[in-house]
């Protein structure tokens, strides 16, 4: 026990105790277990078959089988391969694009309303983001599209309008326009860390502002903005939801639809060995993103000057592109976060019409009555907020001592269990969705089809909060803790009143942004789905594909009105306050 403890003590004292060491170690093992359990059987399945089979099956037997049938099919080198790349560079250059314009206007410039204009560009991180596809089809679909309506009708054109949604185009502009906020937030904070004074010297020597911006601003920023473009390329890599739904009616064929259809066919058995044997190249490919991302990061932790006291650079007057820059804040926000939620709004109560005065006499509460008479809904409801919850507190916890066992203590093995846990970021959510289905569907514990299987499956999404705490820990300085050992204080005692209300900020964080993303979660739900276990994303996403559109916006309305406290919160524990 001695041993135990010495290896798990903090690093200049303080015993941990039976407890300490038990709660450490269980968090330890609960990381490992959520995380390389299921993956362990993914692989494991993708060696076992026959096609239908289990890996612990009686009639499961070792076979390479599933890998010829994949790697020998010429649509994976045709299709599969070329359009996901496609797609995946093509929406980061979007998000790019745009996100990078968007954060200078915001943090370096006058531009007017910057703190409703952060906020507002964070909304489609809240969402889930089929809602968001299923909002942009009811605009830009080719022939009933509001936006395609309203061009036929001011210029008298015939046949179809001029924006196809069903199309690889259409499907990158999409998933371009759901990365903004994610590139945004991150390139804000590498804008918000850079030490403005070689700015200011270029500007000192005569150069002009444009000059300052290409041979001193993008030099410096170079590290800071590779890293999210890798992000987000693993991002859109992994993109389950927009691929479905826009997609795949356009025949575009990329990994995660084909992982997904290898599960659901739709007249053959769950072909279990097939859609492991997909996955691993699939995950290998994260992986490898993943470790240019931690390159960048160091890279970018390179350039940084510490100096004392905070970056306040002096704003660029926009003088006459004042109006045109907001115009452009106004056109993308309008496209990305308002009109979609006006377009839901207005198809939950008067159905999939274009707006109309002669519309309006036609306003019907029925899909809202509907629902809410459908226990399904309710259950729906308190499934998603329980699972999100659950998983967001679960995590958490888990991620917490994590970090504190990274930067408090000695512990042999410190970096492969932080790389670890920072890989859990790689892994798309069908691959996660399939190793929780291959997992649960084996173990005789009576979880599959149950909430339990999606709070199981959620939970392994520790690289936010494991990052998230070991910042707040680092910033929280040990003599504390010291005085805490000295005065006859315990580990947990320690942690109970000085490190936790400490680190309560960063705890929060983690907290409301694991709530957020497993809120916003649609494709593991999906694969994991029962009629016991739906939540409010898949309820939208049958409605939609039973073609009852007016109900589909009205839970997409309901999600938004959730989503209002959360964007506080979010605000509160999140997000950078703004000058």
């Amino acid at each position: 026990m001695a041993a135990i403890a010495a290896l798990f003590s903090g690093r200049r004292g303080g015993d941990l105790g039976l407890g300490g060491i038990l709660a450490l170690g269980a968090a330890v093992v609960a990381a490992l277990y959520f995380i390389s359990a299921p993956l362990f059987m993914m692989i494991l399945s993708a060696f076992k078959g026959p096609e239908d089979t289990l890996p612990f099956e009686d009639a499961a037997e070792w076979t390479l089988d599933h890998f010829a049938e994949v790697y020998i099919n010429p649509v994976l080198y045709q299709e599969i391969i070329p359009q996901t790349f496609i797609f995946g560079l093509g929406a980061v250059a979007v998000a790019f694009l745009i996100a990078f314009t968007l954060a200078w206007l915001v943090e370096r410039t006058d531009l007017p309303g910057r703190n409703i204009i952060f906020t507002l560009i964070l909304f489609p991180l809240l969402v889930p983001t089929i809602m968001l596809g299923i909002a942009w089809i009811f605009m830009f679909g080719p022939n009933a599209g509001w936006i395609n309506q309203a061009i036929r009708f001011l210029f008298g054109l015939e046949g179809g309008g001029p924006f196809n949604i069903f199309s690889m185009t259409g499907l990158i502009f999409a998933q371009g326009a759901a990365l903004v906020p994610f590139v945004f937030l991150l390139l804000t904070a590498a804008l918000r860390s850079m030490n403005p004074s070689l700015e200011e010297a270029s500007a000192a020597s005569g150069a002009s502002p444009m000059t300052t911006f290409f041979r001193v601003t993008i030099p410096i920023l170079r590290p800071g903005i590779l890293a999210p473009l890798i992000l987000a390329f693993l991002i859109a890599m992994e993109q389950f939801e927009l691929p479905l739904i826009i997609g795949l009616p356009a025949r575009i064929n990329v990994f995660s639809i084909r992982i997904f259809f290898e599960l659901s066919p739709d007249t053959e058995l769950p072909v279990y060995g097939r859609a492991a044997a997909l996955a691993l190249p699939f995950l290998g490919i994260g992986i490898l993103l993943l470790f240019a991302y931690n390159h960048m990061i160091r890279q970018a932790d390179s350039f940084v000057t510490v100096t004392g006291k905070g970056y306040r650079p002096e704003r660029f007057k926009l003088g006459k592109w004042k109006w045109p820059s907001l115009l452009f804040v106004i056109f993308f926000l309008s496209f990305a976060a308002i009109l979609p939620a006006l377009v839901l709004l207005w198809t939950s109560f008067f159905g999939f019409n274009a707006p109309s005065l002669a519309a309006l006499s036609n306003i019907s509460f029925t899909p809202y009555i509907e629902l809410f008479q459908e226990t399904r809904f309710y259950r729906a409801i308190g499934n998603t907020f329980v699972v999100a919850g659950g998983s967001a507190v679960i995590v958490t916890l888990i991620g917490a001592m994590l970090a504190w066992i990274l930067v408090r203590t000695k512990m042999p093995g410190r970096s492969i269990l932080d790389f670890v846990s920072f890989f859990s970021i790689g892994i798309p959510s069908v691959i996660a969705g399939l190793a929780a289905m291959l997992l649960y569907l084996s173990m005789p514990i009576g979880v599959y089809g149950t909430v339990w299987v999606l709070i199981l499956a959620y939970s392994y999404r520790f690289a936010v909060t494991t990052r998230l705490n070991r910042a707040g820990l680092m910033q929280l300085h040990q003599e504390l803790e010291e005085a805490s050992y000295a005065a006859g204080g315990t580990w947990i005692t320690t942690v109970r009143r000085i490190v936790l209300p400490l680190m309560g900020p960063s705890i929060m964080a983690s907290m409301v942004l694991l709530f957020i993303i497993g809120f916003r979660e649609f494709t593991i739900p999906l694969i994991l789905m029962s009629e016991d276990n739906m939540v409010l994303s898949v309820i939208l996403w049958r409605l939609f594909e039973n073609l009852e559109l007016s109900k589909a916006a009205a839970v997409g309305v309901l999600i938004i009105l959730f989503v209002i406290p959360i964007i506080f919160l979010m605000r509160q524990f999140l997000l950078p306050k703004t000058e």
